[in-house]
């Protein structure tokens, strides 16, 4: 009796282990609604970006539901306004940059990472770094494909990863805390091709921002400014709103 049931169990572990890794993972239906109610409550958020390599320069950054304002602060201030990867207006007369926080956690983010060249329907459990996570869009060990990695527990972004003209762009995030019940990022870490920035965020409200007056280019000052010091041209001419398919 013993033995069959030894044998028993062994057969079950051996086709529970035979299953793809896909058939444990969530349909479409129970991955979008895990997302909106993790995040889907979130209308807007506030946050101010600085960066450790380079000194006195910080960027308030409002975004509500794609639309989005920027203030680079170097002493003097630079304004644009903007919905998703397109300014739609700005006090420089050359191309503004766009922050690598537009990308973090979109509306309706499973078709919106559809849209950008993820293959939403390939998803595994892996790791990312040293830590359990969820993998749409690539195998493990696939450091190339468009990919989003999402924490196992509460679902935030870890790293979007997409191909735009400017080549392979990848943001991972870092050191998240909880504001508000979110779990958002401290840190950013911005690859295109061979060149990286990092990033330091300081959260200053969520749901905080939603006032329609914040993204409309009239809100800007009609006086023209200069263009901020680096790292703004290295987002300005490297990244890039990842494109829709």
């Amino acid at each position: 009796m013993m033995k069959r049931l030894s044998a028993i169990v062994i057969v079950f572990f051996v086709v529970l282990t035979a299953l793809p890794v896909s058939a444990f993972t969530p349909d479409d239906d129970e991955l979008t609604g895990s997302l909106k109610k993790q995040y889907g409550p979130m209308r807007s958020w506030e946050a101010e970006m600085s960066f450790p390599n380079y000194s006195g320069v910080n960027v308030h950054v409002w975004y509500a539901r794609g639309k989005w304002r920027q203030e680079w602060q170097a002493g003097d201030t630079a304004s644009a306004v903007g919905i998703g990867g397109n300014v739609t207006g700005a006090c420089t007369a050359g191309q503004f940059a766009l922050s690598p926080l537009f990308v973090w956690m979109p509306p309706n983010p499973l078709d919106i990472w559809k849209s950008w060249g993820v293959a939403v329907d390939m998803r595994n459990y892996g790791f990312c770094g040293n830590q359990p996570c969820f993998l749409i869009g690539a195998e493990p060990g696939d450091d190339a494909s468009p990919a989003v990695q999402l924490n196992n527990e509460d679902l935030t972004p870890l790293l979007v990863r997409y191909e735009t003209s400017a080549g392979l762009t990848s943001v991972e995030f870092f050191n998240h805390k909880t504001v508000a019940g979110y779990s958002v990022p401290q840190k950013l870490v911005v690859t295109v091709g061979e060149a990286s920035l990092e990033v330091t965020v300081k959260w200053i409200a969520v749901n905080g921002a939603d006032s329609e007056e914040l993204y409309v280019k009239e809100s800007l000052s009609p006086i023209p400014c200069a263009e901020p010091p680096a790292p703004f041209d290295f987002l300005r001419n490297s990244f890039r709103y990842p494109s829709s398919q």
